[in-house]
């Protein structure tokens, strides 16, 4: 199962040649509309909780949630092996925020049964079944 972006790419290298080569039939063209034709998307989930309402502070928490049934959240406790340090490193990878957390003051989480300033982020994924 590839990615519609991947088999996009892969389809232009493809016709590339075959201008150098001739030319496009009209069946390519017919390849390409029907790549085209979504009918499955799904939506991923990140949680990520930051030290502040910042998308630059440090994450402290996570959990991401994937489209599948029977899934588990991962959560893993060593943040060097988070693949993001911050929301905005999630941002810049693609994710989407949907959710950013009250503007509330400073607290202390030892007192508050809070993780941090809870951030939301959706990737929509698009596949074939």
């Amino acid at each position: 199962m590839g990615t519609m972006s991947t088999k996009i790419k892969e389809w232009i290298s493809l016709v590339r040649e075959k201008v150098k080569n001739g030319g496009v039939s009209e069946s390519d063209l017919d390849q390409l509309e029907q790549m085209l034709q979504v009918k499955y998307r799904r939506q991923r989930l990140l949680y990520l909780q930051a030290t502040t309402p910042s998308i630059r502070s440090s994450v402290i928490g996570m959990a991401q949630h994937e489209p599948v049934n029977g899934s588990i959240t991962q959560i893993e406790p060593n943040t060097d092996d988070w693949k993001y340090q911050t929301v905005h490193d999630a941002i810049v990878d693609g994710w989407q925020a949907i959710f950013f957390p009250d503007q509330r003051t400073n607290f202390d989480d030892q007192e508050i049964d809070i993780l941090g300033y809870e951030f939301i982020l959706q990737k929509m994924e698009i596949y074939d079944e």
